[in-house]
């Protein structure tokens, strides 16, 4: 996809937009206590002109993002299926605080705060490694920075502990 500076943020299929655009760009996307819905019919020139760069270095990240964010998501049902066929091939990363991993997980996820990941690269270069968080904002972000850090089979569970708890798992205790 080759955008243009004039062209919407809405014609990228990136999950999460707000918090992406937040943290590839440090441009604040709240606005009254909530995500702003306008940030996705800002331009690329306004997401330029807001970050203070250069349209053609947003055109690029926007791009690497959104080449990333293919296929980055799973579902809970696709995950239980991926869990039941090749379990030694997953490692579930769970990047949420340690008060909401004590509340509920996934079975056999890892708790890891998002500064700790760089210890986990290697060891894991061959395995899935399925991020989860509680709604999938966290985790989505932490399975990009993974990826941008050289592993390539990663994903973010979609929808977080929550969604897991809605479709697999609905005994689950829920916050």
């Amino acid at each position: 996809m080759r955008l243009n500076k004039d062209a919407p943020l809405s014609i990228l299929r990136i999950p999460h937009l707000p918090l992406v655009i937040e943290e590839a760009f440090a441009v604040l996307c709240w606005q009254s206590g909530s995500r702003n819905e306008e940030v996705h019919q800002w331009t690329i020139a306004d997401l330029a002109d807001r970050a203070h760069m250069p349209v053609e270095g947003v055109v690029k990240r926007l791009e690497q993002i959104a080449t990333m964010a293919e296929d980055i998501e799973i579902s809970a049902t696709s995950l239980q299926d991926l869990l039941q066929k090749n379990p030694e091939r997953v490692f579930l990363l769970d990047v949420r605080e340690p008060w909401e991993f004590e509340i509920c997980r996934v079975p056999g996820s890892h708790l890891m705060a998002r500064t700790d990941l760089a210890k986990i690269f290697e060891g894991l270069k061959e395995l899935t490694v399925v991020t989860i968080c509680h709604h999938g904002a966290r985790s989505l972000s932490a399975a990009f920075y993974l990826q941008e850090a050289g592993l390539r089979r990663v994903k973010s569970l979609r929808g977080g502990v929550e969604s897991w708890a809605t479709q697999v798992e609905p005994s689950m205790i829920r916050y």
